[in-house]
């Protein structure tokens, strides 16, 4: 396939150089990168291809996931979808794939629990709709492939999902726009599952506006079809553009939540009939990549994350590899299937952002994400999220070595905090190499997979600090993870622990106390560092090989670093030269050179490729003479 090849080879020289001390880009000319993006349709077509002729491989429905839940289904009707979207796309067995399509509709249909549920229906409803858009009587691409009688399944069982308004204000469903009272902070569920809903009720009502079957039904608040689609063409007008003007995600750089966040506004990106509105999506899908890119390494993210299962082995982004060629094949997932038959494409100044490792250089990040609540209503379903004052800074800095990241945020209640903000987050250091290793201070998760404001931190350049809160919840052993692969074996020395990786040197200090090595859990992969004094404060120090002289000269720099841990006060200087005070009584909020963290920064976005001032709503994504900007309040202008 020669764009592949193209691709493929404008990749290799890109990522092919060593690392120096002098970071100079690769000078990517228009026609790579336009070889790199074009390099989208063979990736996706080659994945597609590689399940040809394969039979159906039907998932088994699960039970519950909970008390008082209804059967658990989702991965039951993924298989059914991409196999009859595979089929579709392929133009092979078509009848067998209609009637895949037919069995989940049906399945819904005589299942109304399992279909409202918050974990089945809305999390593959978005395919549905595209294959309607696609394939359906009025299609785009092939009208007709779809049959009748399965357009007309999907519908109804959809429309049973969408016309429902519970009689229970507080019940943790979407069924009416509220952005008029909300400006659409009050998220459902989770954030993830807010957009996969509401970009359900959107679309569903845009198809169904038109239609004899649907037009002249009402829903269950006496409204129709087409009133509804007005109304959430506003409200997701006004969600992307706050978005924009307030950080983007409150699941912070959550790979797995992320990507199920975007699935639905490809959807609007490729079929929304108000222009602004795809513009907007449009906008949106670039600033999200390149808010992502900047802080990647061969499509693995750094920096400070929230709601993450995986930290340890996080897997590389399926997006990353389909719309810039980094990372690896993810294969045939149903999470990914709209962005795999969308028609959006990113800028060109994302796509050098996520594919110039070497050439973006050395460089600090900084972002002000939601995260905090409105204490006031924390018995409702919904997270009323706080948009008034700081809560959170995310910080990283990256080189092509390392991406050292966090997210800094004062000792506050854990009720202060959403849960979709609070849940496991993580930071630490991504250590560039084959593999791609991790050092990650966390904590131990005592309730299952979940923990929550677990650790507080500071950090400027390639200093992090940081410590287990006491207002955690479900937090147990304060730890600190060392991947085997990619990582020398962490030496004892002068009471630092140090480790080499690919292109970079690593240093940890357990301040007050010692440590023992938890070798059991998850050895294949590295070894844990269990801390002897929970609420020990704890330093990382992460820099480039290239800017000393040997590992050695590294470790003799590290161990002159001055520090003093008195009365709950440490004071320390950083390689960078940068002097940090941290207060393990959790009385202060941290000091770098003698300034109070400021955690509501006049930047909503600050890095050399990406800029915005807060609540701006106006976004400079550039990299050397490539420049676009996203004005989410001109965004036919921003658009041109």
């Amino acid at each position: 396939m020669t764009r592949l090849l193209l691709c493929t080879a404008a990749f290799s020289l890109l990522m092919g150089s060593t690392f120096g001390s002098e970071h100079t880009s690769r000078n990517l000319s228009e026609d790579d990168l336009i070889s790199i993006r074009n390099g989208f349709d063979d990736r996706v077509a080659e994945t597609f291809q590689t399940h040809t002729g394969q039979p159906l491989q039907r998932a088994k429905i699960k039970p519950p996931l909970g008390p008082g839940r209804p059967l658990f289904s989702r991965d039951y009707s993924w298989s059914l979808l991409t196999y009859a979207a595979r089929c579709f796309w392929n133009n092979e067995s078509i009848a067998s794939a209609n009637i895949a399509l037919i069995e989940n509709a049906d399945f819904y249909l005589g299942h109304l629990p399992e279909l409202c549920d918050r974990d089945n229906t809305h999390w593959h409803s978005e395919m549905l709709l595209r294959l309607i858009e696609q394939y359906g009587k009025n299609g785009s691409k092939r009208p007709g492939v779809l049959s009748t009688e399965s357009e007309n399944k999907i519908l109804e069982s959809l429309w049973l999902y969408c016309k429902r308004k519970e009689p229970n204000p507080d019940a943790a469903h979407i069924s009416i726009a509220d952005h008029e009272n909300t400006e659409t902070w009050a998220v459902m569920e989770s954030e993830n599952h807010h957009v996969q809903s509401f970009c359900t009720l959107w679309h569903f009502a845009k198809l169904a506006k038109h239609r004899p079957r649907f037009k002249d039904r009402l829903y269950d608040d006496g409204r129709s079809s087409a009133e509804h689609y007005a109304s959430w063409n506003e409200y997701i007008d006004l969600y992307l553009t706050e978005r924009a003007k307030k950080g983007l995600f409150v699941e912070m750089m959550s790979l797995s939540y992320n990507t199920d966040l975007l699935k639905g506004i490809f959807n609007i990106c490729d079929f929304a009939e108000d222009q602004t509105l795809q513009y907007k999506a449009t906008m949106y899908l670039d600033l999200y990549f390149s808010y992502w890119g900047q802080e990647q390494i061969n499509g693995i993210s750094g920096g400070g994350k929230s709601r993450i299962y995986t930290d340890i082995n996080p897997g590389t982004s399926g997006y990353g590899y389909f719309f810039f060629g980094v990372g690896e094949d993810p294969g045939l997932r149903g999470q990914l299937l709209t962005a795999m038959t969308t028609s959006y494409r990113p800028s060109l100044v994302v796509v050098d952002i996520v594919c110039d490792i070497q050439g973006r250089g050395v460089y600090e990040v900084s972002q002000r994400p939601q995260g905090m609540v409105d204490t006031s209503l924390l018995n409702r379903p919904a997270y009323n999220l706080r948009t008034d004052g700081g809560g959170i800074l995310r910080y990283s800095f990256c080189t092509p070595s390392f991406i050292l990241g966090t997210a800094m945020l004062p000792s506050r209640p854990n009720d202060d905090w959403a849960k979709i903000s609070s849940q496991n987050r993580s930071h630490g250091a991504l250590l560039s190499g084959k593999p791609i290793s991790f050092i990650l201070p966390q904590c131990e998760k005592t309730n299952g997979r979940t923990a929550y404001n677990t650790q507080w931190s500071v950090q400027k350049k390639g200093t992090l600090i940081c410590q287990k809160l006491r207002s955690s919840a479900g937090a147990g052993r304060s730890m600190v993870w060392f991947s085997k692969n990619g990582l020398t074996k962490p030496l004892l020395e002068n009471g630092w622990l140090f480790a080499e990786a690919n292109s970079a040197y690593a240093a940890v200090r357990v301040v007050d106390g010692g440590f023992t090595w938890e070798t059991k859990k998850n050895a294949n992969l590295g070894k844990w560092l269990i801390c002897e004094n929970d609420y020990s404060p704890i330093i990382l120090e992460v820099a480039e090989k290239a800017t000393f002289d040997s590992f050695e000269t590294f470790r003799e720099t590290v161990a002159n670093q001055a520090w003093e841990f008195q009365d709950n006060i440490l004071q320390y200087t950083g390689l960078d030269g940068d002097s940090f005070t941290f207060f393990a009584d959790h009385s202060k909020p941290p000091e770098i050179n003698g300034e109070t963290i400021n955690y509501a920064p006049s930047d909503v976005f600050d890095s050399p490729f990406l800029q915005s001032q807060w609540n701006s709503g106006v976004v400079t994504i550039k990299k050397g003479v490539r420049e676009r900007v996203l004005d989410f309040n001109k965004p036919t202008e921003a658009a041109k």
